[in-house]
């Protein structure tokens, strides 16, 4: 009787999924650590060839649950182009369905600052129908009586991505050309894929240099019906993940993850049911692993940073604190030249003002003792006039991508405003700031973390 039980709770279960939009797209509760899962846009967007492979059991407990297992690569080509590709199999109760498309995005920046990528995804999608062991209530069921059955049907799919620092905004359109699998049963017009909508939101928040939390919200729609995700993740180090969720209508969901070397990826995450099926449910399950492979990243965008004001009092020395790091001084002491030095003479005043500059630790605070090489080249640059100036701002991968990123910025700003104090034109200097991302060495020794925290100097071409 039990076993009976189960088997009607699952023709039940099959009948609400599919009449509603849940299982006509992948479910996952990973999604954060691979949102190429659900929007085209993200294809390439890391820079890096990315592939992971999940595997979901819902509902465990109850006969004939879905199960769904997902394997999906995207990369980068170039500075703009990205590909992707994904296969899914989704079993649940007497139906599985089967999917294989691939995937195409482009990304631009507008003003340095803000990044959009769009993209778009085709293939195929087949409906198989098994009903040999389902309990029929109705002996002479159409379903149970046209046997094994399969049919099949193209997908189709956009999605645009949009970045800010930190922010995060996505939309994506699934089943844009609405399709429907043709079977053999009388009076049955088979299977049909309805249009789903997926919006993405997130902000990072950076807590410690080593700790950064991730509030998001995701949303999946289709005609009346909605559902949402809210979430908090956090990230010690870009080492070990933790979050936990809140999805309408079915419970809440928790995950945890670990990343090994920045390469390999393995998470957890458990849905504990709170409604509907949730008397006789034990939850979800799924577990997902990756692999992530970069290069060198001569391809990314670089982020160019946006002057700030900076207010200068006529006195011998001034200090002004931008940030609760960042200590910029004005000096006495520029003495300039009449000669006219060189291009070769500017850049050797470059590099020896790059290979003199340091910081406080874990600061943006130009030590005193880098002053002497910053004064050559702030002589040089106000004989110069003509010339303009790039700084390229860098890191180790000592703490989170996000604190390196910041950290970048504040220091190669340092430098900037070092020069502008003492009479350089703000607008004869520009400041790209990339974090870890473009490191000269291996992080594995003090020496080589100290080569790849660095401050990149060179004249505009």
């Amino acid at each position: 009787m039990k076993k009976t039980l189960k088997y009607i709770a699952s023709f039940i279960l099959l009948f609400t999924v599919f009449t509603t939009f849940g299982q006509q797209s992948r479910l996952t509760n990973l999604y954060s650590h691979n949102k190429y899962s659900f929007n085209p846009a993200y294809a390439g967007v890391s820079g890096c060839t990315e592939i992971y492979f999940s595997h979901m059991n819902q509902w465990t407990r109850v006969d004939g649950a879905p199960v769904t297992n997902y394997l999906s690569a995207n990369s980068r080509l170039g500075k703009s182009l990205g590909v992707g590709a994904n296969i899914l199999l989704d079993k649940i109760g007497m139906m599985q369905n089967f999917s294989a498309s691939g995937s195409v995005s482009y990304g631009f920046t507008i003003n340095k600052l803000h990044t959009l990528r769009i993209g778009i995804s085709g293939g195929y999608y087949q409906t198989r129908i098994d009903p040999t062991n389902a309990i029929a209530f109705d002996p002479n069921d159409v379903i149970v009586e046209g046997g094994v059955q399969s049919a099949g049907t193209v997908t189709t799919e956009a999605g645009i991505l949009y970045k800010f620092k930190r922010l995060e905004l996505s939309f994506a359109s699934q089943q844009i050309i609405e399709t429907r699998t043709k079977f053999e049963h009388t009076n049955l017009d088979g299977y049909g894929l309805k249009r789903h909508y997926v919006a993405f939101g997130s902000y990072g928040f950076i807590l410690t240099k080593r700790l950064t939390l991730t509030p998001s919200v995701l949303y999946k729609g289709i005609k009346n019906n909605s559902q949402f995700d809210f979430n908090a993740d956090l990230n010690y180090n870009d080492f070990i993940y933790g979050g936990i969720g809140y999805r309408t209508e079915v419970g809440l969901i928790g995950r945890v993850g670990i990343n090994i070397r920045k390469m390999f990826f393995i998470g957890y995450a458990y849905e504990v049911p709170m409604q509907n099926i949730a008397s006789y449910s034990g939850g979800s399950h799924e577990i997902s692993v990756g692999l992530k492979l970069c290069r060198k990243k001569k391809d990314e965008f670089p982020v160019e940073d946006q002057a700030r004001t900076m207010q200068i009092i006529d006195t011998i020395t001034i200090t002004e604190t931008i940030t609760d790091t960042l200590i910029i001084e004005k000096i006495d002491t520029i003495y300039i030249d009449n000669t006219q030095p060189s291009n070769a003479e500017v850049n050797k005043a470059m590099i020896s003002a790059e290979d003199h500059l340091e910081f406080e630790h874990d600061k943006a605070i130009i030590k005193r003792k880098s002053y002497r090489d910053l004064e050559s080249l702030t002589n040089i640059l106000l004989i110069r006039e003509d010339l303009t100036i790039e700084l390229h701002g860098h890191t180790d991968n000592t703490g989170t991508e996000q604190y390196n990123m910041r950290l970048s910025k504040d220091r190669v700003n340092a430098v900037k405003k070092f020069l502008v104090a003492n009479g350089v034109e703000s607008s004869r200097i520009k400041t790209f700031y990339y974090g870890e991302s473009k490191p000269l060495t291996e992080n594995k020794t003090e020496e080589g973390r100290q080569k790849n925290r660095r401050v990149e100097m060179k004249i505009k071409q």
